[in-house]
């Protein structure tokens, strides 16, 4: 599937960007436990996502671009990517050590489980910390599951990597199992990683979620 790559039109863009970020949510194992559906009246995580696309924007420099249909302009996947440390900003502030524990989170809405968000939370910012020096972050990355497997997300990352390529700078990302494979074929390597025991957050009633890797991964331009 060839699409057209453009850059993301805030204001009519954000609600559809939202819904992709909903669904690609609910597919992964982790929303098991970090999302809590009797308490959603069904728009609220949509608008959950929403914001958190609209912080993503809102970092200094910061482009998203989006995946569309060249026939219908209907958008199959978007992609946030930043440019760290051009005026000497920290990637992120200060991780949480992985033991820190929290029952409630001001910026979580009620049906967040904010104990794991947080928990999980902690572990991404630890793999971030290996991101030194000026480079690019993917901060945002989903393909519509009704389009996944047709090459989207190929042509996505490829656009960002040509932006950083020409740039002269490193690509950086922090990928989750159901990647991790796309972004090997594009020549990101692991650095480091984190294992979350999904069983150990499902009182070890031997279900069979297993291990949940996230990795640091790094391109050389």
């Amino acid at each position: 599937m060839v699409v057209i790559i453009t850059e993301v039109e805030r204001e009519k863009d954000l609600p559809f960007l939202a819904e992709i970020n909903r669904r690609t949510f609910l597919q992964e194992l982790p929303s098991q436990f970090a999302y809590k559906p009797s308490l959603d009246t069904g728009h609220q995580l949509a608008g959950f996502f929403q914001d958190r696309l609209v912080g993503r924007l809102s970092q200094p420099h910061a482009r998203m671009f989006k995946a569309i249909d060249r026939d219908t302009n209907q958008i199959y996947g978007f992609a946030c990517w930043r440019r760290v440390n051009k005026d000497g900003e920290l990637v992120a502030p200060p991780a949480p050590a992985a033991t820190t524990k929290t029952t409630a989170s001001p910026q979580l809405p009620p049906f967040m489980n904010a104990e794991f968000t947080v928990a999980t939370g902690a572990e991404v910012k630890q793999l971030e910390d290996h991101m030194k020096g000026e480079h690019y972050y993917l901060t945002a990355f989903a393909v519509d599951p009704d389009h996944q497997n047709k090459g989207v997300g190929s042509q996505l990352l490829k656009h960002c990597i040509q932006v950083a390529d020409e740039a002269g700078l490193p690509s950086w990302l922090v990928a989750f199992p159901g990647s991790h494979s796309l972004y090997l074929r594009h020549g990101f390597v692991d650095i480091d990683h984190r294992d979350n025991d999904l069983n150990a957050w499902d009182s070890n009633r031997c279900r069979g979620y297993g291990i949940y890797r996230a990795y640091a991964m790094v391109r050389q331009p």
